[in-house]
């Protein structure tokens, strides 16, 4: 039975995380792979394993689930809570000597407040907010931390101190200010005598623009590149890495067609009657719709790849069905494949046009295309 399912190439993460390593702000530090929320979509345990087996150790992750996951099959990976675990989960996450990030001033008296209970020391990463508005300390209470750190050497363990660049791909100036908060912090700690084993800012954006000189950090925390997608790539004025053209994505999302319909001109396609047929055609009912991750927000303007020829998607995406016009595709019929992201020959459709078209992130395209599509590793 034909099915749409979602191929992942293991061989372009190969090249990927390879590319990144050679950056000029990846080479000699730590890398840190982020690969929470189900690996943007590609599969946390494949995309886990193919790291570790090219020389990642470090994963960043949001809960004790995916760590619990990552540890049966690679015992000896370390994880990076990125948003700190809750309070119930803390002595499982300590258990299982996870690094706990450590976003406000309550948490980090919270969660010594366990490891005291539980009499175990916690592993954990200071996140300084450093102009990003989000998780994170600000200055005062980075201060009143260090003091809290340096009295409780016992029971933490302050392995990390790191923050988030909020545009390091479009704002220079920002990011700038954001860096120099961040060295600023990081100064603080040392002259109070704590020194983190890492030291992180930089995520995909910095990673891949060359107008950043200097992050301060001996880590890095690369995602969304590790799955070939650029984050910069439809920012004008960034001085892109030029290794970074040779990132490649790693999702073909592929369907079939059902059936072909003959509409007469005049005609209605899909709900609302928002697509009118200005002349007899072709509509191939294609077996995929929103449930399958493909954005409603595509309807009368996305398109597929059907028998190597583009085809204009055609009235309203519905949940399980999606219409396209093949008027001018000779030959479509029943069973024909059908690309809704990746190539056909020379011809291609990018998770960035989808996002484009749509009005949001090749991130979300991502994480939707990879919840409910059968995932084949290539």
């Amino acid at each position: 039975m034909l099915d749409t399912s979602l191929y992942v190439n293991i061989k372009n993460l190969e090249n990927n995380i390879s590319l990144i390593k050679s950056l000029k702000f990846s080479k000699n530090k730590t890398v840190i792979a982020v690969i929470k929320s189900d690996a943007y979509g590609h599969g946390l345990i494949p995309v886990a394993e193919t790291l570790f087996r090219n020389g990642i150790n470090f994963f960043g992750i949001i809960n004790v689930g995916e760590a619990a996951a990552i540890l049966s099959n690679i015992p000896g990976a370390k994880l990076l809570m990125l948003k700190g675990v809750p309070e119930e989960d803390i002595k499982e996450a300590m258990d299982l000597d996870l690094s706990i990030a450590v976003i406000s001033l309550d948490y980090l008296k919270m969660l010594l407040g366990k490891a005291r209970t539980t009499r175990k020391r916690a592993k954990i990463h200071i996140k300084y907010d450093s102009g990003m508005n989000r998780l994170g300390l600000n200055e005062n209470e980075m201060r009143s931390a260090a003091e809290i750190i340096n009295e409780n050497k016992k029971f933490l363990d302050a392995e990390g101190f790191f923050s988030h660049l909020s545009s390091a791909g479009s704002d220079s100036e920002y990011t700038d200010f954001q860096i120099n908060n961040y060295k600023k912090m990081a100064s603080l700690l040392e002259r109070r005598g704590i020194k983190p084993t890492y030291k992180h800012i930089s995520a995909s954006s910095s990673l891949l623009n060359c107008g950043i000189t200097h992050d301060y950090s001996n880590a890095v925390r690369p995602g969304i590149s590790i799955y070939g997608i650029n984050p910069n790539s439809n920012l004008c004025n960034i001085p892109y890495d030029s290794s970074a053209i040779g990132l490649k994505p790693l999702m073909t999302l592929k369907s079939y067609v059902i059936q072909v319909k003959k509409v007469l001109k005049g005609g209605f396609v899909s709900y609302n009657n928002t697509y009118k047929a200005p002349r007899d055609m072709a509509i191939a009912i294609v077996s995929a719709g929103y449930d399958n991750g493909i954005p409603r927000l595509l309807s009368n303007k996305g398109r597929f790849l059907i028998n190597g020829k583009f085809a204009g998607i055609t009235g309203i995406v519905t949940m399980n069905l999606t219409m396209a016009d093949v008027t001018g595709i000779e030959g479509v019929k029943a069973g024909d494949e059908v690309i809704i992201a990746g190539n056909s020959g020379k011809k291609e459709i990018t998770l960035e046009e989808i996002a484009s078209a749509a009005g949001t992130i090749p991130y979300e395209i991502c994480l939707n295309f990879g919840k409910s599509n059968k995932r084949i590793y290539l």
